[in-house]
């Protein structure tokens, strides 16, 4: 896209905003002139004017939402061009929507609306709801007082989100109720003029600035790739200039967002809407068909209504009892596959293994169990399948066929997702077709994942593709003029060179793009606030005696700090192991131990806020996108470096497409994504200029290791105690000491 040589953005006017007798100095309550927000802001002019995709790793309160918003805004209201800001997590997208978007617009007097853009999944379908209330009241289940609830929020929500709602629905309440593309007759619907979804679609036309998601932003990219279409609307109104926050995602969800999925509950609960019987009670949307085909006695010819009866209440539920059992037996061969495969018959009976994920390769498909029994229950359950789902369509061509107004009126809603399903269906059955018979070309991975329930085991089924980087360069970078991707975390020993390499931000793969590269530190004072420790008599993760030491090492760490304390943990493991044996010491101690998996995060990190001496056990979800400011968050122990488990499948098959080019996986791969995990843990700690507190590893390979030098050349530069533990507990305490003053000047601000 080329633009007339005025066509940019002045960054001197736009700088002089964010000095400090600026603008927004005068105008926002507790702004802070800061140089690295001021250069940042530069770097985001320099995108828009010059076309260019920018790298940017901003620390901890630089400020980086505000400084690519007031170039996007200005942008848009200067040229009428929109930008989208897409982000990892809600909390980002609305503080944006809520907050700083709209103190902006008012602080630089601007006329633009903007937009928060969620996909169809998270409104309320009224059409849904309706037809689900008159369900539970024929067949009341245990969703029903859930269902009520909604019912009553329905009535005064004013954007129909999930998000709104002032409790959390279960996934099968929300299944029942939420819109689905599938399953939406757009115009057709008698509750479109009210609708949720197209409401917030008609507002997000009508916005120069949108809010997204990362995998709201990449299901948009692959529409707009498979129809060549990058001037009209596909699932977001268009947009010419894309902002990516939180950009240090892209790569893990970019993999997850174009991997296909199935698992055996997911197609159970696809039968299961369809119809059901338990306890003998008839349920779903084909037994309410039949209700509603009822009513209409005596207005359909005698012969149409016997056939139509006869199909829901014979044939169908014939086919349907084949399928369950059909597809038990299908993926119960896929679970004996693995144990078959992980357990040879000479060590069954001994201990069973932990492994629950297969990588299928060629000679998976050669062996005489997938050959002889996977394969063909496989292929038993696809034709059935595709049977059932010819039944129903042929169902719908009977009765659209019937020129009878009244019964077109009362069973076209509940019709609508009937066919709805029969697509997931038909998706269900083309995976299982590809996963067992199609041959997978060198970019893929697919792996069979066992998940022990209750009753059976739920079997996943993934077929994913390694090449991200090819489909980012194709999708996105090389297909709008401004792209700038921003994160506290995007770069190893302060280079960018391991985010480019995975994202597609090569010179093999974007010849023609400009891409600028800038760091900025945090502005905070690490030097004085932050004290990193390790206590090096600490055996080697490998070690046996490992766990017991750093249970150990967990609860001297958090007697120094007197809780308020995250504990990290690579392994869900490890965590419940620790808390099982230090649970009873903490109460005895008056300490309030709080666990991932045992509440909802967003209550567990409010427990955390209000209790005191809190300690909060996490994994994953908890190294990143926790915000505890203030001393209730003064200590965070790191309890292994935050390597990728080796044995997965997406591991295994990068680390050996790696090795294959010639490089070393373990420098080139693992290091530098545990780097960018490590970072976000020890930036859980410090949250503004008044925090302090004590980051424990673990894990003496920081020490110990070269690599361990990437990982310390990564942080801010803070005071270390690397020593034995009996020197550290003392050395914790007084830097507490020491750095109280923050702790009052805090409560002072």
């Amino acid at each position: 896209m080329s633009y007339l040589p005025d066509s940019t953005l002045s960054p001197q006017q736009i700088l002089k905003l964010l000095e400090a007798d600026g603008l927004l100095a005068r105008l926002v309550k507790g702004f802070e002139s800061r140089p690295q927000q001021r250069q940042m802001t530069a770097n985001v002019i320099e995108a828009y004017n010059e076309n260019s995709i920018a790298l940017i790793e901003a620390g901890t309160g630089t400020g980086k939402s505000l400084a690519y918003l007031i170039p996007a805004l200005i942008w848009a209201a200067k040229f009428k061009e929109r930008t989208i800001i897409s982000t990892n997590t809600i909390n980002l997208q609305e503080q944006l929507i809520h907050k700083d978007i709209p103190k902006l617009l008012a602080v630089l007097n601007l006329d633009l609306k903007a937009a928060l853009v969620k996909g169809m999944s998270n409104y309320l379908c009224l059409r849904k709801l309706s037809d689900v209330q008159l369900e539970t009241r024929l067949y009341p289940s245990a969703e029903s007082e859930e269902i009520e609830k909604i019912s009553v929020w329905s009535q005064r929500t004013t954007d129909g989100s999930r998000t709104s709602l002032p409790f959390l629905p279960t996934f099968n309440t929300w299944e029942k109720v939420g819109a689905e593309s599938e399953a939406c007759s757009h115009g057709q619907c008698p509750y479109y003029q009210q609708c949720f979804f197209f409401k917030a679609r008609r507002q997000a036309q009508e916005a120069q600035i949108l809010v997204a998601n990362h995998h709201m932003l990449l299901t948009d990219l692959a529409m707009r790739a498979d129809s060549d279409n990058y001037e009209e609307m596909c699932l977001i109104p268009v947009y010419k200039r894309v902002i990516l926050d939180e950009a240090h995602h892209l790569e893990e969800l970019a993999t997850e967002h174009f991997a296909d999925r199935l698992h055996r509950l997911e197609l159970n609960r696809i039968l299961g809407r369809l119809a059901s019987d338990k306890q003998g009670a008839h349920k779903g949307k084909l037994p309410l068909l039949k209700e509603k085909i009822q009513t209409c006695t005596g207005r359909l010819p005698a012969q149409e209504l016997a056939f139509l009866l006869t199909q829901l209440s014979i044939d169908l539920p014939a086919v349907r009892h084949r399928l369950i059992e059909e597809t038990n037996q299908a993926f119960d061969a896929f679970v004996q596959f693995i144990v078959e495969i992980k357990q040879p018959k000479e060590l069954r009976g001994a201990e069973e293994s932990s492994e629950n994920k297969l990588r299928l390769l060629q000679m998976h498909y050669d062996h005489p169990y997938w050959q002889q029994t996977v394969e063909p229950k496989v292929a038993q359950l696809i034709e059935t399948l595709r049977h059932y789902r010819h039944q129903l369509l042929s169902l719908e061509m009977q009765m659209k066929s019937i020129e009878e107004e009244r019964f077109q009126e009362i069973t076209k809603s509940i019709r609508t997702d009937i066919q709805g399903l029969a697509v997931r269906l038909e998706a269900a059955t083309a995976l299982l077709h590809q996963f067992t018979t199609k041959k997978m070309e060198q970019t893929q991975v697919r792996w069979l994942e066992s998940q022990p329930l209750k009753t059976l085991n739920n079997v996943h089924l993934v077929d994913a593709n390694l090449n991200v980087s090819q489909v980012l360069a194709d999708y996105l970078f090389s297909k709008f003029p401004t792209i700038v991707l921003c994160s506290a975390t995007l770069t190893t020993n302060k280079r960018f060179d391991f985010v480019r390499k995975r994202l597609g931000l090569t010179s093999q793969l974007l010849p023609q793009r400009k891409v600028q590269e800038n760091i900025y530190e945090s502005p905070f004072n690490y030097r004085e606030q932050v004290l990193l420790a390790l206590p090096i008599d600490m055996p080697a993760p490998v070690h046996p005696h490992f766990n017991h030491a750093a249970y150990e090492m967990i609860w001297q760490a958090i007697c120094a700090s007197q809780g308020q304390a995250f504990v990290l943990f690579t392994s869900y493991f490890m965590l419940h192991r620790c808390a099982q044996l230090l649970e009873e010491r903490m109460r005895s101690h008056r300490y309030t131990l709080l666990k991932q998996g045992d509440d909802h995060r967003q209550i567990l990190l409010d427990k955390f806020k209000e209790a005191k001496r809190a300690v909060l056990f996490g994994t994953d979800s908890f190294w990143e996108g926790v915000d505890v400011a203030g001393d209730a968050l003064r200590c965070v122990i790191i309890v292994k470096l935050p390597f990728k488990v080796p044995s997965e499948p997406i591991v295994q098959a990068r680390t050996e497409a790696i090795l294959k080019s010639g490089a070393d996986p373990f420098l080139d791969y693992s290091v530098p994504n545990a780097v960018v995990k490590f970072k976000q843990g020890f930036g859980r700690l410090v949250r503004n200029q008044w925090d302090r507190g004590c980051i424990i590893c673990l894990d003496t390979r920081l020490v110990t290791k070269n690599y361990g030098e990437f990982f310390l050349n990564s942080l801010p530069k803070c005071k270390k105690a690397f020593v034995k533990s009996e020197q550290l507990w003392p050395q914790m305490k007084e830097f507490y000491r020491q750095t109280y003053h923050f702790v009052k000047k805090s409560s002072l601000s």
